[in-house]
């Protein structure tokens, strides 16, 4: 491709609109477009990527028995109906109405399309396992569209649905696909962790998503150093780090006065106690429920994700002037000595049990308490694992560091949620009807492509990995004088002819401007011609992951060029 005949040119200014390095990159290097908030075209340099992107996703899917199909993006809002989905997911659903007023959605997902679909066409145990799958638009209402094209309001998605007669035989495709997750993100140059997560609005269950390190990431990880734990903060199981006292003996209640603000540094101050002996309680304003106090120690926080899986109910923080118009003091709350004239529950952190003598609020402004036990001054329902785990704690005995993630793709065990759904069984060897078993496995293509700009970068630009770059070679002439232009029209014909794919910039523009776009666009490998190279009967060979500048003979060029594609 000539570059002076490609849609899509680069431009120096930043956009005032990109808010991450992927969304300023690709913008500015003229491989996407914004239309409108979260919404993008795709030129043809980002055109080129996805379709690559999308080569591999269907090779690895097609390697675990995936049959490629694609389904409508418009949606009977009838069929979401049946899942309940129409509610729990209604803040993100893009709704119309058809002729005649029947309603309908943009697909967010497929589940309540491909069930009845396969429905239609399995009958018996002898119809499963199947797998199907798509490469298709999704559309999503976010309420803050953002990080250029890896929170989108529509975006392009590979979803595959499996179909089971068993949870054995879910097991084993799921670790399958799991296995071709993970080849999918080492083709695309990207080092993927598996990591633990919530099945969200798809499932009960656990889920796993797989997440590429990068200070660009809105999920926070959890990793030991060999891998063998890998969490979302989200659900993240473990135990802080810190030393206690053991074998304390409880002593007598106390109330006392004490000056101090609110916070909980503050109060470990006052009273010449570690914050770990600080009884905290977090009020929450709990959905059709009222207030929730929730206790914990003092230097921990509360998991508001846990909290909500746990009550099944959604929770917000109540805030300060509400929780005082009820007659309660911030800062000083706590389930001991509280009033039965304010209608507030209590429910307590599994750290909480192994604590003697802590020091908490007495409800009242300027005045704590001391020597505080749960049992004997204060009784809970039930102990609740509700701790948001944080870089420093352990699981299994290893120490967990925190990092931030991009999450690249997920994978979901949906059990008969759907299935139950829409009546969809099969008769089983024994004559019987059961109900079919799902699982579902996305990856987000667009996503992926914002995903391999944040990880692979540097202060000039995008670095594509060889397997996902637009073109392998970008050959770049310096100068206006004929036979060098010459001799890059003849390069980049005779690169062409071996199949080598080929941007040549033969733009009339200064070498300075020709370097800093070759840079920004990212090619893997730039060729040079220019006079100095031609005296030497060469071309200069310069990678753009890093290196030094090479002088490669021409007779040469040709069989380096395919050594290094196939690299």
């Amino acid at each position: 491709m000539k570059y002076s005949k490609l849609l899509g040119k680069t431009r120096y200014d930043v956009p005032c609109d990109a808010d991450s390095k992927n969304a300023a990159l690709l913008t500015q290097a003229g491989f996407v477009e914004r239309l409108a908030a979260g919404i993008y075209n795709y030129l043809p340099l980002g055109m080129r990527v996805l379709k690559k992107i999308s080569q591999i996703i269907r090779e690895e899917m097609d390697a675990v028995g995936g049959q490629e199909i694609l389904m409508p993006t418009l949606h009977p809002m009838e069929i979401w109906e049946k899942t309940g989905r129409h509610l729990t997911m209604t803040d993100i659903l893009f709704k119309t109405a058809g002729a005649g007023g029947k309603d309908f959605i943009l697909g967010p997902s497929h589940e309540e399309t491909v069930t009845p679909l396969v429905k239609n066409h399995v009958l018996s145990y002898k119809d499963l396992p199947m797998s199907v799958y798509q490469l298709q638009a999704k559309f999503r209402n976010e309420p803050r569209a953002k990080s250029g094209v890896l929170r989108g309001r529509e975006f392009g998605m590979k979803d595959m649905y499996s179909f089971h007669t068993s949870e054995e035989d879910l097991n084993e495709y799921y670790d399958r696909v799991m296995e071709a997750y993970l080849k999918v993100y080492e083709r695309c140059g990207l080092k993927a962790y598996v990591i633990e997560a919530s099945g969200g609005a798809f499932t009960d269950q656990i889920s796993h998503e797989f997440s590429v390190l990068t200070e660009a990431g809105e999920d926070t990880i959890l990793i030991s150093d060999d891998s063998s734990v890998a969490q979302n903060m989200e659900i993240a199981i473990g135990e802080p780090n810190g030393e206690m006292i053991e074998d304390e003996k409880e002593k007598d209640l106390e109330l006392v006065d004490i000056e101090r603000d609110a916070s909980i540094k503050a109060n470990a101050v006052a009273h010449g106690v570690p914050e770990w002996k600080i009884l905290k309680t977090v009020v929450y304003e709990v959905e059709d429920v009222g207030l929730v106090g929730v206790v914990i120690r003092g230097d921990l926080n509360v998991n508001e994700h846990k909290l909500e899986n746990y009550l099944q109910k959604r929770v917000r923080s109540a805030d300060s002037e509400k929780l005082k118009e009820i007659g309660l003091a911030p800062g000083y709350i706590s389930p001991v000595g509280m009033s039965d004239k304010i209608d507030i529950s209590f429910i307590a952190d599994k750290s909480v049990e192994a604590v003697t003598n802590f020091v908490t609020g007495a409800n009242e402004y300027g005045k704590d308490y001391i020597n505080v036990n749960v049992g004997r001054d204060f009784v809970v329902k039930e102990f609740v694992d509700l701790v948001e785990v944080e870089g420093g704690f352990k699981k299994d005995g290893k120490e967990l560091k925190a990092y931030k993630a991009i999450e690249a793709g997920n994978i979901f065990k949906l059990g008969t949620k759907y299935s139950d759904a829409f009546g969809f069984k099969f008769t089983d060897s024994d004559g019987k009807q059961k109900p079919v078993i799902m699982g579902c496995y996305g990856i987000g293509t667009t996503r992926l492509v914002g995903t391999i700009v944040e990880a692979s970068n540097d202060e000039n630009g995008m670095i594509w990995p060889k397997s996902v770059a637009p073109y392998a070679v970008h050959i770049v002439s310096v100068g206006s004088d004929e036979a060098v232009m010459e001799a890059a029209s003849k390069l980049y014909e005779d690169l062409q002819k071996a199949g080598v794919e080929v941007l040549f910039d033969d733009r009339d523009e200064s070498p300075g401007v020709k370097f800093k776009d070759a840079d920004l666009l990212g090619m893997p490998l730039r060729l040079v011609v220019s006079k100095k190279t031609l005296e030497q009967d060469s071309v200069e060979w310069k990678l753009r992951a890093g290196g030094d500048v090479e002088m490669m003979k021409n007779a040469d060029v040709l069989a380096r060029v395919k050594e290094f594609i196939d690299a």
